[in-house]
């Protein structure tokens, strides 16, 4: 009997440690990142974000991957999250300030970011 309460009780701290753990879950989200500074940008800040365990970007596609935990998070905040960065995130426009604020590269649109790199406002190559 005294195994059986054992087993009960480790069975539910297990259970708890999980519960708080949240669960880990992925979204994949498309900004407008054009250059080599707006991924940089976003891999600067979006990991510094509650409940964010790891993100990349694909320079191709301009999409975001982030692996969150959902007890921290949830995919629209990380929307919220870029649009503040002066970015958007699938159906969240980028907030204004912040995009004055970007590099002159990050302001432009994927076909028009041609700019040859433009190494004066840091954006480095396309």
């Amino acid at each position: 009997m005294k195994r059986f309460w054992i087993l009960v009780i480790i069975t539910f701290i297990g259970f708890s440690v999980q519960a708080q753990s949240g669960t880990l879950r992925t979204v994949e989200i498309q900004t407008n990142g054009v250059s080599e500074k707006c991924k940089n940008i976003m891999m600067e800040n979006v990991p510094q974000w509650k409940g964010v365990k790891q993100c990349s970007y694909d320079m191709k596609t301009s999409k975001l991957t982030v692996v969150y935990d959902s007890s921290k998070t949830n995919p629209d905040a990380i929307r919220q999250g870029i649009g503040k960065l002066g970015f958007n995130g699938d159906s969240v426009k980028a907030d204004a300030t912040a995009r004055e604020k970007l590099p002159t590269c990050c302001k432009q649109t994927k076909k028009n970011s041609g700019c040859g790199g433009c190494p004066q406002h840091g954006c480095g190559s396309h």
